[in-house]
């Protein structure tokens, strides 16, 4: 079994048995360590601070209260599923840690490999060369990845995809931990697979009724204290509250109750008492030796529970701003691990449990009313440690900064108000760089300033961002409301419909989008009564028409392409340098459109004039418009290769995936849509060229592409995962054989029928198309009854949507009727098999005359099969017929492509119904 290393800070980091991703910046995007059950540390020593005793991973209070959560886990991890993922969330206290740790200890237990996972570079684990996390002996592997909800998405589904899960041969448990849904919800289409069983459940609080709450109580109470002393009067009382469903705040009123009498009233009272305790310890333990005076060690766990773990040389860089000047900070951070210890390459173990980290930070933030002293330095420092380095980059610990500071902001409102909003003011950009979940916690708190939003709002991705998407839905959901109530006229409402069903489209909502967009047309043509052309209307009916066509309504799409290029004409000529960019991009909306409609000639020409605009701005603004001109090439060649036109389509394509490539290297983020796009485009070029070996490697690299950004969005990408899948499995059956082309088509058409089962005006075209390639291949495979049922469903569906719109289908139609008549032939139907060629000939005789370029020879192949279908039913005058019209058309196609591979042996085909 192989071993996967990487180096970072002079350590190396490996597994074996599974992959190790690594960021650009040849750090761990997240490490993987067995989980050992942690033996208890000394009491005396857990003794000391109220933190350490309040820690889930020491496990001082025996497990109790969850029992039916833990049985529930268990028939989970045993079930039938091979691959099972779950989503525990729940507020910060509730439970969640311990009740994953138990469930782990039990699958240790019974002998699965239990793994943890931890975001980032030894947040937790130590660096290690290599722990071994071979699978195959075990009955099972379970993955248990607490603080889920901070990780980026893409972080997360690479993860899944590690082949310690991906490929084991035994059954896969995955369990993810987190505060919020929120990641969970834009993760759950793309786990929605059949092999996968999916869920997401909130930890519910401590039932107030009955002796659950007390029970624990006295559990915990009994585990802090040396004797046996009686539970205190009043804590029924106390324990009856709301906050004390979380067994957090059970375990603190416990603790507190060891030492002090009478309990505080309520949950915030508990936390007072126990930070009170802790900053006792430091004074203790100072006057017992300690190297930090109290108020000094106060600063560095301020600093430690902002920024969380850091790499010791890292950790002392930030003390030394923390710190007075002429405080070692190496000695500083020093001490404050052996009060707080961490891994010995790192410092600034934070306090825990978070909450108490949390309300530690807060209360030592002025701006509060609680009996607790702030300090008057924190706030300055705060700043100071959010703020950009010199170089102008975020700083590595702002993702968990700001976690902190906006969990503690929904109890704390001061923190929001006097701290954390003000440095974001300063600099919006931040809340951005922070990344996805933060960003989305700060725009769904309650107290949040709106107006903030509104200055973090121009800083988000203006395309697609695989990590900020969701996050930018949210703040943009946030805004729209408030902005439609205080819309003082009709083009307000406009731009926030068109606000929010761009964000709503990328996002992969393509039915909102349009619902969003068709308002934001109707607000502006009132707000435009009397003006010949307005560029907020212009804008708002082009993205209209990208949204209907996303939902097959092809022909309300082309209305509003039309309009739009009508529009930015007119704009266009009155200010040329302001409009012609639109122009341009309307120019390819329209041939987009048009080709859908399967009106290539048209669609290539429009893009044609795209091409040009295109061209002619990046000259004189490359980093601007290098981009566009490389979509409105890929598309100009598409709608090429609709007519048939394989060499000037193959150039198009090449110029793009070249311009694609070469901004992904430096943005893969905002860029692998589009290289994929490119290399789908490239390889139907090269198939259509019959050049199948260069196809086949062009395809696989955006299959791999798509399935990438599939996982991380399912909604914007999965159909994008199933064109390609699709389409590489025909070249893949004339390189590597039917068994890899069946398996690619077959998974194609299962994503399609998923998604058409959904929405099936937007996905069933998909499915046919899905359905016939797989009846290519099942007859390949001499699966003749299967891939009779395939065609014959594709055949249906194509003739529904072609009764509908001809222009559009008619091509499609007369394919998967010409597969029909291949498999009925097989089947010994040779009179089904006449009339499905027969139909499937008349059709392609009416595209050939309308497109003889792209349909040529597509005539020639239902001609052959026609002919001999009709020599199998012993009507030889009638196959003579269509073997003589097919060596006449065949004669007709241009020497370079009789000259391609492939293409000569139509001909012979021809030629031996002929002389046979």
């Amino acid at each position: 079994m192989g071993q996967h290393v990487s180096a970072v800070e002079g350590f190396a980091h490996g597994v074996v048995g599974a992959d190790l991703h690594v960021g650009a910046d040849g750090v761990p995007l997240y490490l993987l360590a067995r989980w050992e059950r942690v033996d208890t540390p000394p009491k005396e020593w857990l003794a000391e601070l109220p933190s350490r005793l309040l820690d889930a991973r020491h496990r001082v209070v025996p497990f109790t209260g969850r029992d039916d959560e833990l049985a529930a886990y268990r028939r989970w991890r045993d079930g039938p599923a091979a691959y099972g993922i779950r989503w525990l969330h729940g507020p910060g206290g509730q439970g969640k840690t311990r009740l994953a740790d138990e469930v782990a200890a039990q699958a240790h237990d019974d002998g699965w490999l239990v793994v943890t996972a931890s975001a980032g570079a030894g947040q937790i684990h130590a660096p290690s060369a290599g722990p071994d996390l071979t699978a195959a002996d075990t009955p099972g592997v379970m993955v248990i990845v607490d603080y889920a909800d901070r990780w980026p998405v893409s972080h997360l589904m690479l993860l899944l995809e590690n082949r310690l899960l991906a490929r084991a041969t035994v059954p896969v448990r995955v369990l993810f931990l987190g505060r919020s849904d929120a990641t969970w919800r834009g993760l759950t289409s793309a786990l929605n697979a059949g092999h996968l069983e999916l869920a997401s459940e909130r930890l519910s609080p401590l039932t107030g009724a009955g002796d659950t709450r007390r029970h624990m109580f006295e559990v915990a109470h009994r585990a802090f204290q040396d004797g046996d002393e009686g539970v205190p009067a009043g804590v029924g009382e106390l324990l009856a509250r709301p906050e004390f469903g979380l067994t957090l705040a059970v375990h603190m009123a416990a603790l507190v109750a060891v030492d002090a009498r009478p309990l505080p009233a309520d949950l915030a009272g508990l936390t007072l008492s126990l930070l009170d305790r802790e900053q006792l310890h430091w004074a203790n333990r100072y006057g017992r030796g300690g190297r930090l005076r109290p108020d000094l060690m106060r600063r560095v766990v301020f600093v430690a529970s902002v920024c969380g773990v850091r790499p010791s040389a890292e950790a002392a860089g930030l003390l030394s701003d923390a710190l007075p000047g002429h405080i070692d900070p190496v000695m500083a951070a020093d001490d404050h691990a052996a009060c707080y210890p961490a891994d010995d390459t790192q410092r600034l173990q934070p306090l825990y449990p978070d909450r108490l980290a949390e309300d530690f930070v807060a209360l030592t933030l002025d701006g509060h009313d609680a009996p607790h002293p702030s300090a008057a330095w924190a706030g300055p420092l705060l700043a100071r440690l959010l703020e950009r380095d010199p170089a102008g980059s975020s700083r590595p610990w702002l993702s968990a900064a700001m976690s902190t500071l906006a969990a503690a902001s929904l109890r704390w409102p001061h923190v929001g108000a006097r701290h954390l909003y003000p440095v974001l003011r300063s600099d919006p950009r931040l809340a951005v760089e922070a990344g996805g979940s933060p960003l989305a916690a700060l725009a769904t708190a309650e107290g949040v300033d709106l107006d903030l939003l509104v200055e973090i709002e121009p800083h988000l991705p203006k395309g697609r961002h695989l990590d900020l998407d969701l996050a930018a839905l949210t703040l943009q959901r946030r805004l729209a409301d408030q902005r439609l109530a205080a819309a003082d006229g009709p083009r307000a409402r406009g731009d926030v419909h068109v606000d929010l069903g761009y964000r709503l489209n990328v996002a992969g909502h393509r039915e909102q989008a349009r619902t969003e967009m068709a308002a934001a047309v109707e607000a502006y043509r009132i707000a435009a009564a009397g003006i010949p052309a307005d560029p907020d209307l212009a804008h708002a009916v082009m993205n209209l028409a990208h949204t209907q066509l996303d939902v097959g309504d092809r022909s309300s799409a082309l209305a509003s392409a039309e309009e739009a290029r009508d529009l930015y004409r007119t704009l266009a000529v009155q200010d040329p340098p302001e409009h012609e960019p639109d122009l341009a991009y309307a120019w390819m909306t329209l041939g987009t459109v048009l080709a859908a409609l399967g009106r290539h000639r048209e669609g290539a020409d429009a893009c044609g004039e795209a091409v040009q605009l295109y061209a002619r701005l990046a000259e004189s603004d490359l980093d601007q418009y290098e981009g566009e001109l490389a979509g409105a090439l890929g598309n100009r060649g598409i709608w090429l290769h609709g007519l048939g036109a394989y060499d000037e389509a193959l150039a198009d394509v090449r110029r793009a995936s070249a311009i694609y490539r070469r901004r992904a290297a430096t943005d893969p983020n905002a860029y692998l849509h589009e290289v994929a796009a490119s290399l789908v485009n490239e390889g139907m070029q090269l198939d259509g060229l019959r050049r199948y070996p260069e196809a086949v490697e062009v395809m696989t690299e955006s299959v791999a592409a798509y399935r990438k950004l599939a996982k991380l969005r399912p909604d914007s990408f999965e159909h994008f995962l199933a064109t390609a899948l699709s389409n590489l499995s025909e070249p893949l059956l004339h390189v590597r054989g039917i068994a890899e082309a069946l398996a690619a088509s077959a998974e194609a058409v299962e994503i399609r029928r998923r998604l058409a089962t959904a929405r099936p005006a937007v996905f069933e075209a998909d499915l046919a198309v899905g359905l016939n390639n797989y009846a290519v291949d099942l007859l390949a495979a001499e699966r003749t009854g299967e891939a009779m049922d395939a065609v014959a469903e594709a055949v249906a569906i194509r003739r529904r949507l072609a009764a509908g719109d001809r222009a559009t289908y008619t091509e499609f139609l007369a394919s998967s009727l010409n597969n029909q008549g291949q498999v009925q032939r097989a089947l010994g139907q040779p009179e089904g098999a006449a009339e499905s060629y027969a139909e499937a000939t008349a059709l392609y005789r009416e595209l050939t005359a309308e497109r003889p370029a792209a349909h040529r020879i597509n005539l020639v192949t239902a001609l052959n099969g026609s002919a001999r279908a009709l020599h199998d039913l012993g009507r030889h005058d009638e196959s003579q017929a269509s073997a003589e019209e097919s060596v006449r058309v065949y004669s007709e196609l241009p020497a370079e492509v009789r000259e391609r591979p492939g293409v000569r042996q139509l001909l012979e085909e021809a030629e031996e119904v002929l002389h046979g």
